[in-house]
């Protein structure tokens, strides 16, 4: 699995870009790097970028796994950004990361939105982060 961390400092995004077959353990992995990254901090908000991801064998269960890894990952960090977006051109993808949008919410607490653009993805991120600041 392709997995890539940038963190976009000036506009507080963590953007991490994943492709390639996938598992729950790898993406796990995946997600954790970033509280190591150096410029990592407890305000940036999230977006994921999933180029050719095979989530062929991932299943609503291991959905909701993974979404119980990131609660606990964001806890362990203090992590305190309220928005995080996906961008994904995959139709056929996107059914189970409209199943994620509605896990992340319940599981943890916070806005998850899918978008196939990063254009468009950074456009929700930094207008909601302008407006909670206001």
């Amino acid at each position: 699995m392709l997995s890539q961390l940038e963190i976009d400092t000036e506009n507080r995004i963590c953007i991490w870009r994943i492709g390639g077959e996938t598992s729950l353990e790898a993406l796990r992995e995946g997600y954790a790097a970033r509280f190591r990254h150096p410029d990592w901090a407890p305000d940036l908000m999230s977006m994921s970028v999933l180029t050719r991801l095979g989530l062929g064998a991932f299943t609503p269960d291991m959905a909701v796994r993974f979404a119980e890894f990131v609660r606990l990952c964001d806890e362990q960090h203090d992590r305190k950004a309220r928005r995080a977006a996906i961008v994904c051109g995959d139709e056929m993808a996107r059914a189970l990361l409209y199943y994620w949008e509605k896990k992340a919410e319940d599981v943890l607490g916070r806005e998850e939105r899918t978008f196939s653009s990063e254009a468009e993805a950074r456009e929700w991120l930094i207008g909601g982060h302008t407006e909670d600041a206001a």
